[in-house]
């Protein structure tokens, strides 16, 4: 045994487990399902595309004839018919057949399922993990060759839960009949992902592929991944830089919000200044208004003054003339002080005249001194004064 096939054995049974686990974990049935939801909202040209990935080449061998057919969507599609045992080198006129299909595409032998020998067995559930290794104990038992004699696969065809028993179908095929399968090919033999048997028990598509791989694990081509890594690499640039750009963007529309929040903090306080000074305006007008009303509903000092000085007689003497919260006061010197209130009783720019505080003879000038009150009118009114009067100077 060499070092290689040492590797792929101890590397086959943990993959074998690791791919068992995944196919009966939920996480398989709801990946299949959301990738199904998935490509149904592609386009049809992508779902066209993402099946010719998952397409396979098959080599069909009949009556020493190569057919090569393109297995995509659960359909064959014959490309070509080559003939054996010719001269021409068979690799070069399979890729000349393939084309643009030679690329990345696994290749697969599919055999006749007259060649195959099945066996249905019952194992624990709990078997699946370790399925080959069981099944190769199984060999001697359930066919009459040893295990070194054949090459085989196996298909979980469904698991009991109440008993937690699995069926498992067997697959075996004689070594004899694989190399007999595999010299026609010749060199395109080395190139092979695996080998396959038609289903001749399928009740839906009899002759269609068990979908199962009975060439051995080191004789099995690992697929070309560098077109893999090449585009996970320039996926993983791509995500990179649109990471980048995203928060670039972030980054222009953060400052360009800051910027903004700041000419709006401005406006905001340029309008509170603007509301500030309409509020003091306002205020202002009010208060203009309200002197304006109130000087509006009185009488102007000068007319009072006039209608007074054309109303009192020539022994009258005004010394002080004032006026105070709607109040006249008038304060002077007279020979008939009574006479005064009914002097002022006719005026329309006063009302109410009456003496304040008791009427005094001054010594000098043998004359009575008084104060008298009188409210203005609350309404201004055009000062009248008497027929004959209207020029009389006001008395000192």
């Amino acid at each position: 045994m060499t070092a290689a096939q040492s590797l792929t054995d101890r590397l086959g049974a943990p993959l074998e487990r690791a791919r068992a686990r995944y196919a009966r974990s939920p996480l398989h049935q709801f990946m299949r399902w959301w990738w199904g939801e998935l490509a149904s909202l592609f386009p049809a040209s992508w779902r066209t595309l993402f099946a010719e990935g998952q397409a396979r080449v098959l080599y069909v061998v009949e009556h020493d004839v190569l057919q090569l057919r393109i297995e995509e969507g659960g359909r064959e599609v014959l490309l070509a018919s080559i003939p054996l045992g010719t001269d021409r080198d068979l690799s070069a006129q399979v890729d000349a057949a393939l084309g643009a299909h030679r690329v990345e595409r696994p290749r697969w032998l599919l055999l006749p399922g007259a060649q195959l020998l099945r066996r249905r067995i019952t194992l624990p559930a709990a078997a699946i993990e370790r399925l080959r290794d069981v099944v190769a104990h199984e060999l001697d038992r359930q066919t009459p060759f040893r295990a070194d004699q054949v090459v085989y696969d196996s298909r979980v065809l469904g698991v009991h839960d109440a008993s937690q028993m699995a069926q498992v179908e067997l697959l075996v095929l004689p070594k004899d009949r694989l190399e007999a399968a595999l010299t026609p090919l010749g060199a395109l033999a080395d190139e092979l992902s695996g080998v396959d048997v038609r289903d001749a028990n399928a009740h839906d598509r009899p002759g269609s592929p068990l979908h199962c791989n009975l060439l051995p694990l080191d004789r099995r081509r690992s697929p070309d991944r560098r077109a893999l890594w090449l585009h996970l690499g320039l996926a993983a640039i791509a995500a990179i830089a649109l990471l980048f750009a995203l928060e670039r963007t972030l980054d222009n529309r953060s400052a360009a919000l800051a910027q903004l929040e700041s000419i709006v903090a401005a406006q905001h306080r340029q309008a509170r200044l603007v509301g500030a000074l309409g509020k003091q305006l306002e205020e202002s007008a009010d208060g203009a208004n309200f002197l304006a009303r109130t000087r509006a509903a009185k009488p102007p000092m000068l007319a009072v003054l006039t209608d007074v000085s054309a109303r009192i007689p020539d022994n009258t003497y005004l010394e002080r003339f004032s006026e105070q919260e709607g109040q006249v006061y008038l304060t002077g010197q007279s020979t008939d002080a009574p006479s005064l209130v009914a002097k002022l009783q006719s005026s329309t720019l006063l009302r109410a005249p009456a003496l304040s505080g008791s009427v005094q003879t001054d010594a000098a000038t043998k004359r009575d001194r008084f104060t008298l009150v009188a409210e203005l009118a609350s309404a201004p009114i055009a000062a009248t004064t008497p027929a004959g009067d209207a020029h009389a100077p006001a008395k000192r």
